[in-house]
Parts: structure tokens; sequence; C-alpha cells
């Protein structure tokens, strides 16, 4: 797995939301039902800024390296401030649905609906989530994190879990990676799609 350093910062990061679940329309199209499928996921378009050449050479070696291995990088959080969670860890083993138990938050924490957080199994595999509604850790440091997507994996009693800093995890997308070299030794151009794979 290729961690991309916190130093290396996006120009921009285009995120989405990977449906897996569909719609099932009559034969006129006038009704449709709803069927919810285990697999949302996120992935997310980065775009580096034009660098110098010496500088993006090893940011480039990483991204070959990690169209096999796999990449990890911090998830951008856009400007918003996700606070001091504590030490947050998974409270109780093999949690399923929208809602997981924590422990170990700072009394008071409050997790705002539209945060982001990641969850890591016991590989070290991060996987990220959206807090659908706000909640706060009560005075022993317990939380029940009401999340989107539906959790997709059986997470361990103490599993680590990042709030202040939550990361994505996946593979690199699409067949090939390039970048431009422009007069005066400049990189421009690179870029890289990054998409969960649990």
């Amino acid at each position: 797995m290729i961690v991309l350093s916190p130093t290396k910062l996006p120009a921009s990061v285009t995120p989405a939301f990977v449906d897996n679940g569909a719609t099932m329309r009559s034969a006129t199209n006038a009704k449709g039902l709803r069927l919810n499928r285990l697999g949302n996921h996120f992935r997310a378009a980065v775009t580096m800024p034009i660098s110098r050449a010496d500088d993006a050479a090893g940011l480039i070696a990483d991204l070959i390296a990690a169209k096999e291995e796999g990449l990890r990088m911090a998830y951008p959080l856009q400007g918003v401030d996700q606070g001091v969670p504590g030490a947050p860890v998974v409270n109780g083993a093999a949690q399923a649905g929208k809602t997981i138990n924590l422990r170990g938050l700072t009394p008071g924490y409050i997790a705002r609906k539209g945060f982001w957080v990641s969850i890591v199994n016991e590989a070290g595999q991060h996987f990220l989530h959206n807090v659908r509604a706000e909640a706060t850790a009560n005075a022993g440091g317990l939380l029940a994190l009401p999340i989107n997507p539906m959790l997709r994996y059986a997470f361990a009693d103490g599993a680590a879990v990042f709030l202040a800093q939550p990361m994505i995890e996946g593979e690199i997308s699409g067949n090939e990676q390039s970048w431009q070299i422009v007069r005066g030794g400049r990189i421009t151009g690179l870029a890289f799609m990054i998409e969960e794979m649990g």
C-alpha cells in the first residue's frame, strides 16, 4: 500500500458517491421501486498542482507503484475542522447497518452532519463513511454514530476510527497514468482517480 504524503496537497479534488443500488421501473415507467444493495462507496478524482519536475518525481513514482499496490491518502475535508475527537475505536464487534457504536471519544465531542470518518479493519484497510446526522459523545466517551453508506465490513471490537483526518483508500482506476512535461522543467496535468475497493 502506497501512502500519499500529507505534504502532497492536491490542487483540486472531485469526490463522488458510487451507488450499487438501482430503481426498477414499471412497463410504463410510471412507478419505481428502489433496490438498495451493499457495497456503496466513494471515489475521488484528484489533480495535483503544477510543480517542478524534481519535486514531482517521487510522487510520480508513488502513483506508478500504487497502480499495483493501492493508494491511501487523507480525504480532503474542504476546510472543515472536524475537531478533537480523542482516540475513537469501534465499541463491539461485527456491527451492521447505518450506525456504528464507538468508544474513546472526548466527552462532549460533536460529530456534525456531513463530517467524514474512516474505519480500519484488521488488515489495515480504511473504509470511508459520511456522518448522516449529528451525534454527541456522552460523559463516558461513548457515541452511536449515524453513517452512510451502510457498513460493508464487520469490524473488530477496538478497530481504529479516524475522525480528525479520515483516509480514503483503494485502487487507482483507469489503465493509463499520464502527465505533461513543459518548458522550464515543470510537470502539469498530473491527475488520478482513487476508488475504494471494499
